[in-house]
């Protein structure tokens, strides 16, 4: 079997005679991640095209991450009208996308990453965006059409690739440590049919969506099953429960899956790395397919910023090959 069919027969349950593994930081990859090319913001080189500004850390801190939004931009829902909303259809976007295709190979390709919830918070702010759920709904969930009118407009741009890549990644934390970040019902009014837009479009052009949600979403789980989702990526397996997940939803939905990221996989043994690894394999796993195995992120920054050395990814990587059934790339 190719990379393609392996990562594809077990996204459906076809049973693929491994299970599939990205990890890209180690060169061992069944999946060929790549994704639309932002355009330049406006004001300085920590401002991204929708007009948010990052705040990061500097190089030689000691701290690495992403950074976090300073100040969010739209200070109240009345600019949605005139805000400078990005171009989904500049064709600079798509140049590369080519290149991309023949990079991959024969492997699945997996485009995205595409926010609605958490780029709905990095233009209000999140604790006024919470409270506008509740006094100003109508204004909400413009803000929330004109963000998914950026996401749609993008895989309308993708037609011509129908078949060639098969999967759209998009990505929303819905979980804090202990629960959901906003209630079911609130998920349902003002999410739920927009998620099911993008699966839907994504689907007619032959892809699969994938999410990514930290936090403990157990939940939330259930309403994506119900628009057709078809692989949740999930790094902290402890915050949900291994058991609790592997009764609700083995066989359901298929999941990408890394060791515990605040756990196992920086302060672990590497028993416990290999112990966890196949606990996930046989629990999250089915008979007929249904886990991709993966690390967190693709550079050493990645693992720097959960305190997860080389030697541990790799270590996680051996583990998922000898439970896997992996028989090499």
């Amino acid at each position: 079997m190719t990379s393609y069919e392996i990562t594809s027969r077990a996204i459906k349950f076809e049973r693929p005679e491994r299970i599939p593994l990205i990890f890209p930081f180690l060169e061992t990859t069944d999946v060929h991640c790549f994704g639309l090319k932002p355009l330049p913001g406006q004001k300085s080189e920590n401002e991204d095209e929708w007009g948010v500004v990052w705040e990061k850390p500097c190089r030689g801190s000691g701290t690495i991450n992403m950074g976090q939004v300073k100040n969010p931009p739209m200070k109240n829902l009345d600019e949605i009208d005139y805000y400078s909303f990005p171009d989904p259809t500049d064709t600079a976007r798509y140049k590369e996308i080519e290149g991309e295709l023949k990079k991959g190979g024969d492997k699945y390709k997996l485009f995205g990453w595409f926010t609605l919830f958490e780029k709905a918070q990095q233009l209000y702010g999140t604790s006024t965006l919470f409270l506008a759920l509740y006094d100003q709904p109508k204004k909400v969930h413009k803000l929330l059409e004109r963000i998914n009118d950026f996401t749609l407009a993008v895989l309308d741009n993708l037609a011509p690739y129908k078949e060639k890549i098969h999967g759209f990644r998009i990505g929303d934390d819905w979980g804090m440590q202990n629960s959901l970040l906003l209630s079911i019902k609130l998920f349902r009014e003002f999410f739920k049919r927009r998620y099911r837009e993008i699966l839907s479009k994504a689907h007619s052009l032959g892809m699969d969506v994938w999410l990514h949600s930290d936090g403990k979403i157990n939940e939330v789980i259930e309403e994506f099953i119900d628009i057709g989702l078809d692989v949740i990526n999930i790094q902290s397996p402890h915050v949900l429960g291994i058991e609790e997940i592997s009764k609700r939803y083995c066989g359901r939905i298929a999941f990408e899956c890394t060791v515990d990221i605040q756990r196992t996989l920086p302060f672990g043994s590497k028993k416990e790395i290999e112990n966890e690894a196949r606990m996930l394999i046989s629990k999250w796993g089915a008979q007929n397919g249904g886990f991709i195995a993966s690390d967190y992120g693709s550079t050493l920054d990645d693992h720097l910023a959960i305190g997860a050395s080389r030697e541990r990814v790799r270590w996680m990587l051996e583990a998922f090959k000898r439970y896997g059934g992996y028989n090499g790339i």
